[in-house]
């Protein structure tokens, strides 16, 4: 893919962290780690069992990459990280990470942002908080990212690969504005599917800084955010539809920086709906945060 190769300069010119261990996939990052054979067939499942059993031997989990690639998405927006992606691919043969940090650490901010929401809004006891935190991490964060990443994995795959019209023919790509002309072979075009892996990867970069906005700034704002009125609820309403946009742009960005993907524009629509919606929400007094904190902690934190 010309794609791909036009990209692999720009991966390692780009990277200003060297990881320092664990294999998290950056241009200096080991390449040995891997127990199974770089075959264009990995097994999904051999990966995340592999994931799995380093999220227990943190000695081997690259902490300050992952934080880094967090800054970078928070900050500077999700692009640089998927120019590694590009160089994992090319050295490991996979899309997907191969070291669990990125979403243990996620998991723990998502567990510590629970916890304040907790000390601000939960009155029904540690039980009930217990429950919070849980659900913050397993639902909101891992659960949802799970249906979201095999709803993406199954479009990609069934509606969004280029064609190949035969081995060693051309086959045109028509990417997010742009053609492209490519020649592939067959081997290659059975190479292209979307590993679910990187699909969940997409939605655990997409997540930071829907985090950082939705998550943090929300319980920041709450106060004010909670109160009744046209006013709060447009404010509340702003805040989710800015904040989901920014998550479905990222997803955008991350299927889209596949080669052997077009039409990856058609994942942008969802914003469309996000902001007709904003204004008849608001009319109506619907109050998204004042919804999320009466499901989570009832409706008498609202009194």
């Amino acid at each position: 893919m010309q794609k791909a190769s036009a990209t692999t300069t720009t991966a390692v010119d780009d990277a200003t962290f060297t990881p320092t261990g664990g294999g998290g996939g950056g241009p200096h990052a080991p390449t040995h780690h891997l127990p199974f054979s770089s075959t264009t067939n990995t097994n999904n499942a051999t990966i995340i069992n592999y994931n799995f059993r380093r999220v227990v031997m943190p000695k081997h989990m690259d902490v300050a990459y992952a934080l880094w690639q967090m800054r970078v998405l928070a900050l500077s927006g999700p692009k640089a990280v998927y120019r590694h992606a590009t160089y994992r691919k090319q050295t490991k043969n996979q899309w997907g990470r191969d070291d669990p940090t990125f979403c243990v650490l996620t998991s723990l901010f998502v567990a510590a942002c629970a916890i304040g929401y907790c000390a601000m809004y939960e009155r029904r006891g540690v039980g009930k908080a217990v429950w919070v935190v849980l659900s913050a991490v397993c639902f909101d964060y891992i659960g949802c990212g799970c249906v979201i990443a095999t709803a993406y994995w199954f479009l990609a795959n069934r509606y969004m690969r280029v064609k190949s019209s035969g081995r060693g023919r051309g086959s045109t790509r028509h990417h997010a504005g742009t053609t492209t002309t490519t020649t592939t072979t067959n081997d290659n075009n059975n190479n292209n599917h979307v590993e679910w892996l990187f699909a969940f990867d997409v939605h655990c970069n997409s997540f930071v800084p829907l985090f950082v906005a939705l998550y943090l700034g929300q319980l920041i704002l709450s106060p004010l955010l909670v109160q009744r009125g046209f006013i709060c609820a447009l404010l509340s309403n702003i805040l989710f539809c800015l904040s989901l946009s920014y998550y479905h742009y990222c997803q955008f960005v991350g299927v889209n920086s596949l080669p052997h993907l077009e039409r990856t524009e058609y994942l942008l629509y969802p914003v469309v709906a996000l902001v007709v919606l904003v204004i008849p929400l608001s009319v109506v007094q619907f109050n998204p945060t004042r919804w999320v904190l009466s499901w989570y902690f009832g409706s008498e934190v609202l009194q």
